[in-house]
């Protein structure tokens, strides 16, 4: 059994009191005395079961800015993934030299194509050095028969859109196209530069 830490959950639970109050976290968080020694499967199926929670709890804007919320937070405790890019950007003259380079040779498990203004990021953690089902740590050990809702990759949208703001210095808009954990064969996310 795999110990998992419990602070992006309760980043999670912070997000939702701060965007639809106490009573919907209450509701939403149900269960998660239960896993202090959870497995990473049990804590993957309980987040899943947390996600339904919350997709029958609030509207579509506040479960997206809930969860953009989180990604933040994770942008911010994997800033080093973000400042290694952007010594790579800064090796560069221009914007659209970084981007032909890194739409040539991405990182590890991402693909990126450019049409025009728009950067569409593709993430493919099956081909990342250790191939797995999500770059996330709370859900890549759902049962590979299970999808998980769209709800939850919105995390992954904070961290894109936080990204892309520290490589190219200015806002971004990112919009979430589609998820593996929820059926698709790539995760794909649109940044509007």
């Amino acid at each position: 059994m795999v110990k998992v830490g419990l602070a992006p959950i309760r980043e999670i639970e912070e997000n939702i009191k701060q965007f639809a109050g106490e009573e919907v976290s209450r509701k939403v968080m149900e269960g998660i005395e239960l896993l202090t020694n959870a497995s990473s499967e049990e804590l993957a199926v309980w987040v899943k079961g947390a996600m339904g929670r919350l997709d029958a709890l609030v509207d579509e804007g506040t479960k997206a800015r809930i969860m953009e919320n989180c990604g933040y937070s994770c942008a911010v405790q994997n800033r080093k993934v973000i400042e290694r890019a952007v010594a790579r950007r800064k090796k560069f003259d221009s914007v659209d030299e970084f981007l032909d380079v890194e739409q040539r040779k991405p990182m590890r498990g991402t693909r990126l194509v450019r049409e025009g203004d728009i950067l569409y990021q593709y993430y493919t953690p099956r081909t990342f050095a250790k191939s797995l089902r999500c770059y996330c740590s709370l859900i890549r050990s759902l049962p590979a028969d299970e999808t998980i809702s769209q709800t939850y990759c919105h995390c992954a949208k904070g961290f894109v859109k936080k990204f892309w703001e520290g490589v190219l210095e200015k806002p971004v808009d990112v919009e979430f196209i589609q998820s593996i954990m929820s059926g698709a064969q790539e995760c794909k996310f649109a940044i509007h530069i």
